[in-house]
């Protein structure tokens, strides 16, 4: 026995490997490469082990097992065979454009980092750019975006499987379902508790309300218009503002309403079901399109139309809500076709995902600086791929948003993204009634953070849990199944009928107890009702309660995940006074500009500042005259922003702003960055007459490579090119200088952010 117990080891070894370290590729979403990966390699304790590409694809494209091969398929029985051919081939429909936009993109980037930690091109060397171009290049082939034309791609000689890695990762997923696996029969047990406590009724007798109501009802598209709002260049103007609008007809009082927000790369379509459903039980619903973040949206990011989700939305969402009521309140006024139609005193919001985000913000729930500031720097991988969305806040400045909206008598958010943005403090601050909805095989916004964590932070005394076993990120979308084309199969469940009728039944219940004070409602808001409900396909439970010391017990240890995450980063003073204050007090802009950065900034002939951050700012300075109704002068300071000052004036208020060529970070205190207006990454300026003589993806150990001093090109060309001879080019012609010197000097590169 103890012989085969080898065999079976490595045969998970390879498993492993395959599947986490390359199998994750395909899910995530042309020119001929000049090398391409011959071997891949890793370690299996003092072992090292080898397996070729052509090996690999001959059994992928002919299903034939090479002697080199033998070795691993002897291990894997037939069944395990056949999925791993069918994993190999399976080909993912994406543009070259696409994936390169999704790649580069924050959110992207940062989960291609994380895999490169996995998949590296030597030891010691992530392999993220290597993964990119890899991605791209698969895309742009005929063969398309396969994980065996991925390998094909791959721009080195051999790909590099980091497997003591990629078992710690395989210890912490097992480790994190385990917890997840608890948390729900935790509660499980809770729902049992209380049923035993609930006054007995007969739910069976109770009237159905998973079926349509006894209301017509209207439906239709309005526009709204003098909304200000971000775009995507980050300019604030007026926008073409459509909301979906259900009246229910024959109601002879004024009707609730409620409000839904959609989920990011969603539109308001999605939940046209749910709306339809509230209508006809006689509640009004107003569904905006939410245009920084909507499906149209995605789709001019994928093209290069747009450049990625601007942070601003999680302060413009919750502004949406607010607009839209603002505006009905308006029409309820001024317009015979809205008059008594509306109850704008019975005001709720229903949010998937993050549209759920949104709809915790307009309930209280404000935008926690301190735990985006403690979480979002830390560069390991993450298995919640919400948080690489939720870290986008982090760029806004830190700044009470008063994002709350008092009309807003209770929420429910689906599936919402809550952990990082928002955080225990923050959901603490909620005091209207809230319904958390949750899929227990959610891997977008993992339950176990994002809903079961959150909801113990609720101090609310009328809180809901509603836990759909098995149940998955989309198992409440009435999106048809074009609108997932991207994700497998295995991904969208099955069975979305059942997760519909749910949320049918359980948001009219609560919509009528909390929002219409029905108390006849209360009783379907309850453990019976939803054991009544319950399918054996996706199970439901419902609770009002749980603690921490709950799922510690269910899971038997300390949990892996913090259930009440401390703070451990001190919060920024806050300022005496407001820039924009101190602007129209003093009628000046501060700011810094760099002088050896053209065509950002510059010194012409003349001695007179030049260059598109001069003229951007000169645009600002107008624009806040316009909003101050007060002249402004813009002040170009003294001290001008260099490489080695440039977030240090800003930190200290010399300046209030500073414009130039730079990085997005997160790891920088008390600076905050602006929506990009130019995006690039590191680029070789290389002499055209000996192209050859250079290839980014070997080790350069031959090469002078130029950069400026204090730069994160500079830390780059260390961590990926060690071995690489840096000349550094300080001062404020350190840029000019660099290029002279390669032009004067064949067969070297010159690195510029």
């Amino acid at each position: 026995m103890k012989a085969k117990a080898k065999p079976k080891k490595l045969l998970g070894f390879l498993y492993t490997c395959l599947f986490l370290g390359l199998g994750i590729l395909p899910t995530v979403v042309k020119p001929k490469p000049a090398l391409s990966a011959e071997y891949i390699y890793f370690n299996y304790g003092p072992l090292k082990l080898s397996l070729s590409r052509e090996s690999l694809e001959i059994f992928a494209n002919e299903g034939r097992i090479t002697k080199e091969f033998e070795f691993y398929a002897q291990m894997l029985n037939p069944e395990a065979l056949e999925q791993l051919r069918m994993l190999l081939q399976q080909r993912i429909k994406i543009s070259p454009v696409a994936i390169s936009r999704l790649g580069k993109s924050p959110m992207g980037e940062a989960f291609l980092e994380g895999l490169g930690k996995m998949i590296k091109t030597h030891p010691g060397r992530n392999g993220l750019h290597s993964l990119r171009g890899a991605l791209v290049l698969a895309a742009a082939d005929s063969e398309g975006l396969t994980l065996m034309n991925i390998v094909r791609q791959f721009p080195t000689e051999g790909m590099l499987i980091d497997t003591d890695y990629i078992f710690d990762v395989r210890k912490e997923l097992a480790t994190l379902f385990r917890y997840r696996d608890a948390a729900v029969n935790a509660i499980a047990n809770q729902a049992t508790l209380e049923a035993a406590a609930e006054n007995t009724v007969d739910v069976s007798q109770l009237a159905d309300l998973q079926q349509p109501g006894p209301y017509q009802f209207t439906d239709q598209v309005i526009t709204l218009s003098g909304r200000r709002r971000q775009s995507p260049l980050g300019l604030s103007g007026e926008t073409k503002f459509e909301v979906a609008l259900y009246l229910p007809q024959g109601n002879p009082k004024p009707a609730p309403l409620v409000v839904m927000s959609h989920g990011f790369a969603s539109d308001r379509n999605h939940f046209t079901y749910l709306a339809e459903h509230l209508a006809s039980h006689g509640i009004a619903v107003a569904v905006p399109e939410h245009v920084g973040s909507n499906v149209e949206y995605s789709q001019a990011v994928l093209q290069g139309l747009a450049n990625g989700i601007n942070p601003v939305e999680f302060i413009e969402r919750p502004l949406d809500i607010r607009y839209v009521l603002d505006e009905l309140e308006d029409l309820s006024k001024s317009d015979p076709n809205f008059a008594n139609k509306l109850n704008l005193e019975q005001v709720g919001v229903i949010g998937h995902s993050f549209g759920g985000y949104t709809a915790l913000a307009v309930a209280g729930a404000e935008i926690n600086d301190l735990r985006l500031r403690q979480v979002c720097p830390d560069q390991d991988p993450t298995f919640n791929l919400s948080v690489l969305l939720q870290c986008l806040a982090n760029r806004l400045p830190p700044f009470n948003y008063d994002l709350q909206d008092p009309r807003v008598k209770a929420v429910i958010a689906v599936n919402p993204i809550t952990s990082t943005a928002l955080g225990p403090a923050s959901l603490g601050n909620i005091q209207v009634p809230v319904m958390i909805m949750a899929g227990s095989h959610d891997i977008v916004a993992p339950t176990v953070p994002e809903q079961i964590h959150p909801f113990i932070w609720l101090n609310t005394p009328e809180k809901y849990l509603a836990m759909i076993v098995d149940g998955n990120h989309f198992s409440t979308s009435g999106a048809s199944g074009d609108d997932f084309a991207l994700f497998p199969k295995e991904l969208l469940g099955s069975n979305p009928q059942v997760g519909l009728s749910y949320l049918k039944a359980l948001s009219l219940a609560f919509v009528n107890t909390h929002i219409r004070d029905l108390p006849n409602y209360r009783p379907y808001l309850s453990v019976s009702y939803a054991k009544f409900l319950s399918e054996n396909s996706l199970e439901l439970h419902l609770v009002k309660s749980l603690t921490p010391e709950q799922l510690e017990e269910s899971f038997g240890s300390e949990p892996p995940q913090s259930i009440i995450p401390q703070l451990a980063i001190e919060p920024i003073p806050k300022r005496s006074e407001t820039v924009l204050d101190q602007i129209k007090r003093t009628g000046t802009i501060k700011v810094g500009i760099r002088k050896d950065a053209a065509p950002f900034g510059y010194i012409d002939t003349n001695g007179e500042w030049k260059g598109y951050c001069f003229d951007l700012l000169n645009s600002l300075k107008d624009k806040v005259a316009e909003e101050l109704n007060k002249p402004i002068e813009l002040k170009v300071v003294a001290l001008q922003s260099t490489l080695e000052n440039r977030f240090a004036i800003v930190r200290d208020e010399t300046v209030h702003l500073e414009c130039g060529p730079n990085t997005i970070r997160s790891d920088i205190a008390g600076v905050k960055f602006s929506t990009p207006f130019f995006i690039t990454g590191t680029h070789f300026l290389v002499d055209s007459q000996q192209p050859r003589v250079f290839n980014r993806y070997q080790s350069l150990d031959s090469l002078k490579i130029g950069v400026l001093p204090s730069s994160l090109t500079e830390t780059f060309i260390e961590q990926t090119y060690p071995n690489a001879q840096k000349i550094v080019f300080p001062g404020d012609i350190g840029r000019s200088q660099g290029v002279t010197a390669l032009v004067n000097r064949a067969g070297g590169a010159t690195s510029a952010p």
